[in-house]
């Protein structure tokens, strides 16, 4: 195992119409922590019990909320340029391996001109990831030399992260504009 660093990781909370699918993000946030001190980004609409259900697990150190009527479907558009907006901060940028996961990444790994790697089953260290291949008989170890390493993680093999004893801190932040 390699030593973890100092490094910071977005996870994009799965959120629709203000409802989170907490088994999937926290299994998610549960990978995510394997790489270093995470930030969960929820972008929906009317989201505050989110927002409670996820600065209470273990491992979440800062939400940050951007609740507006933009985000309340999900839609990949303006949800990826949320992303590419402030994921130029972190060293990694996470998603659950679901519809929301895999419409979003794709597209915010694009804006910041990043590769994405999809379906991580496994994360080797900080630049190596296990995802699978051929329909799944077969696995291969990608290992990116990107600034920011964008995932989708397939959660089926990661634990669900618990509430912990403390609060994370919950950071507002604007809206991005409606992509052009």
């Amino acid at each position: 195992m390699w030593e973890q660093s100092d490094m910071t990781i977005l996870l994009i909370a799965d959120i629709l119409d203000g409802e989170l699918n907490l088994d999937q993000t926290s299994k998610a946030l549960t990978a995510a922590r394997r790489l270093g001190k995470v930030t969960v980004l929820c972008a929906s609409s009317n989201c505050d019990q989110a927002i409670e259900q996820i600065s209470a697990l273990e491992g979440v150190s800062e939400v940050l909320v951007s609740d507006s009527e933009i985000y309340k479907k999900s839609l990949a558009e303006p949800l990826s340029e949320l992303i590419a907006s402030i994921g130029k901060n972190y060293s990694h940028i996470l998603a659950p391996a679901t519809a929301l996961g895999k419409n979003v990444l794709p597209r915010a790994a694009a804006l910041l001109d990043v590769m994405i790697i999809s379906d991580c089953t496994d994360i080797i260290s900080e630049d190596t990831f296990e995802r699978p291949i051929y329909a799944g008989n077969a696995l291969q170890i990608v290992r990116s030399s990107d600034a920011i390493k964008v995932c989708t993680i397939r959660t089926a093999n990661f634990g669900i992260s618990l509430a912990g004893a403390n609060k994370a801190e919950i950071k507002n932040i604007a809206p991005n504009t409606d992509p052009k």
